[in-house]
């Protein structure tokens, strides 16, 4: 090896070397890092206005507050939830890009869409659970029905004709309505739309007929008296509408998922990073503030730990395939 080889060679250890220890550097850097450092994306895979969006900026800036850093609401509405869960799980795993979404995308799609290519059991962390919504079924103040069986006898005499509007296919709301249908032998049409907020103005134009939606988003027309509840979704009568009938009273107890909200992380997110978010969530969604917000918005509290979250949607994913396999939904 003459001298310009061995000197080549030697700048070249040189680079090496100190491509190491930049890289190293630059590692421990990032290692020691605070989390959160930058502003934080809080993904919705919803339209503005739903049920899902509302409970997100019940919280978001009180969790805002708590990090010490922006976060950022983002709605990325598609799919009934694809879009914005696919988004979150192929995403970045820095903990800077989290989910806020309903049980829709999660227990409800994976069991009636082939578009679902994620796992929620799988593919996300649940942080924390905020509370429920139960779904209600309404109509405008001035529709000649006056409860569900007069709705359920008009539809059985006019298949086709009534027109449900909710926060399209798949969502709790409308997968309860399916559920009546198919135990009726009724066909009512549903009108998706982007979000169950979108849908509440319809009904009130009087485009569509009825809205199978949830009380987050009905809740204020019907307690406003222009819109008419014809059934509630839960265990007992809302307190706020007592004249209101719960859907097992009426004779149909399967009629009865409710829209609840978490919190969550893709997995891979670092364990220290979920460490941070786990009590911080729990402390913001257990604040007076932000409980006192949700009553506000027709949320009931009941907040769940991480374990808990995912026991719900274990349990629950095996409910709605039985349920969707009764009424026809289950994918093929």
């Amino acid at each position: 090896m003459n001298r310009k080889e061995r000197g080549m060679k030697g700048w070249k250890i040189v680079w090496l070397m100190s491509g190491i220890i930049l890289f190293t550097f630059y590692g421990l850097c990032l290692a020691q890092e605070k989390y959160p450092s930058r502003p934080i994306e809080l993904v919705v895979p919803f339209a503005p206005g739903g049920s899902a969006d509302v409970a997100a900026r019940a919280y978001a800036d009180d969790l805002s507050k708590a990090l010490k850093v922006s976060i950022y609401v983002v709605n990325r509405a598609g799919g009934t939830g694809i879009q914005g869960v696919t988004y979150v799980v192929r995403g970045k795993k820095d903990g800077y890009t989290l989910l806020g979404t309903t049980g829709t995308p999660l227990i409800i799609m994976p069991n009636i869409s082939k578009e679902v290519t994620y796992d929620p059991l799988k593919d996300l962390i649940p942080i924390g659970r905020l509370g429920s919504a139960p779904s209600v079924f309404a109509v405008r103040s001035d529709s000649p029905f006056k409860t569900l069986k007069e709705l359920i006898e008009y539809a059985r005499q006019n298949p086709g004709k009534l027109k449900n509007g909710a926060g399209g296919v798949g969502t709790e709301s409308n997968f309860n309505l399916a559920v009546l249908c198919s135990k009726e032998k009724i066909n009512i049409a549903s009108v998706p739309f982007q979000s169950g907020g979108e849908a509440v103005p319809a009904l009130l134009g009087g485009h569509v007929d009825m809205s199978s939606n949830t009380l987050a988003s009905l809740g204020p027309q019907i307690k406003a008296g222009k819109l008419r509840g014809l059934a509630i979704g839960s265990k007992k009568r809302h307190p706020d509408l007592p004249d209101v009938p719960t859907t097992a009273e009426i004779g149909h107890p399967d009629v009865s998922f409710a829209v609840w909200f978490a919190v969550y992380a893709p997995t891979g997110v670092p364990q220290q990073i979920v460490d941070v978010l786990t009590p911080m969530v729990q402390k913001v969604f257990e604040s007076p503030q932000v409980i006192q917000r949700c009553a506000k918005l027709d949320i009931e509290h009941d907040y769940m730990g991480p374990a808990e979250t995912r026991k719900l949607i274990e349990t629950q994913l095996r409910t709605i395939e039985k349920v969707a396999k009764e009424a026809g939904m289950q994918k093929k």
